[in-house]
């Protein structure tokens, strides 16, 4: 079945181009060899902003957006915005939701479509500053991780019990894992398309517990990590969509099982 824009199968789809363009973003071509994912839910507040961000950088060729089913009038700003944007393809999932299953898509789908060296994880809802991402692409590592917890990293709005949670978490899956970084959890990355092709191939992971698994499997392949600091701006519009108590359960069986597994 079709329709005018889109491609209706298991999910919807517009922007599916077959070859990477070259275009003038900020007055600045993005001729290297990037590519970014941004896996969204309900982000009409947000997202036209985001995309015009990362494509101002002069860094990004492509954009693939992997959209749980927005509900919000996310996807009617979308099309919009792909018929300004070349660059941008979105995806809509229909069957399954996730924050880690639609990073995984999102990575299949761009070893499937898209000749890329390196590729820009970030969220949808301008907590992750597209200022930083020419920065992260600089540094030559097969994981970079933009880092809340390294020295001039910040976090803006957030309230003391989640900063405890979260450095909790970050000290346990480090220790027990043996993790040469500090900020395990962050959401804003550059992967290198070998390390993408790993996790694709390698990651069991669904939910958001695969930010360790991806770190875990980098350095288990003996590639290079590194981390930058970066200012998390807690959601500047919307309600923010927090982990749920089945979520980081998911997170300490993740850790516990793989820090056995490696004594044994």
């Amino acid at each position: 079945m079709y329709q005018k824009g889109f491609h209706i199968v298991r999910k919807w789809s517009f922007g599916l181009r077959s070859e990477p363009r070259h275009r003038v973003w900020g007055g600045r071509i993005a001729s290297e060899r990037s590519v970014a994912v941004v896996p969204v839910l309900n982000e009409a507040q947000n997202i036209r902003s985001l995309i015009e961000s990362i494509f101002a950088t002069g860094r990004v060729g492509r954009v693939l957006v992997v959209d749980d089913g927005s509900t919000d009038g996310t996807l009617e700003i979308l099309e919009v915005v792909a018929s300004e944007y070349p660059g941008l393809d979105v995806e809509v999932r229909r069957t399954e939701r996730g924050f880690g299953t639609a990073v995984l898509f999102g990575f299949r789908e761009c070893l499937r479509r898209y000749e890329f060296d390196r590729l820009v994880q970030m969220d949808g809802d301008l907590s992750h500053d597209p200022a930083a991402i020419p920065g992260m692409l600089d540094m030559p590592a097969d994981l970079v991780i933009g880092s809340r917890y390294v020295r001039g990293g910040r976090i803006v709005n957030w309230p003391l019990p989640r900063r405890v949670i979260s450095m909790m978490a970050n000290g346990l899956a480090r220790r027990l894992l043996g993790l040469p970084v500090r900020d395990v959890t962050s959401g804003y990355r550059v992967y290198s398309r070998r390390l993408v092709q790993t996790i694709v191939d390698q990651a069991n992971c669904g939910g958001y517990e695969m930010l360790v698994e991806a770190v875990w499997l980098a350095n288990q392949h003996g590639l290079t990590l590194q981390e930058t600091p970066i200012r998390f701006l807690e959601r500047r519009n919307g309600r923010s969509k927090l982990a749920t108590h089945e979520e980081a359960a998911k997170f300490v069986r993740f850790v516990f099982r793989k820090s056995i597994e490696q004594l044994t």
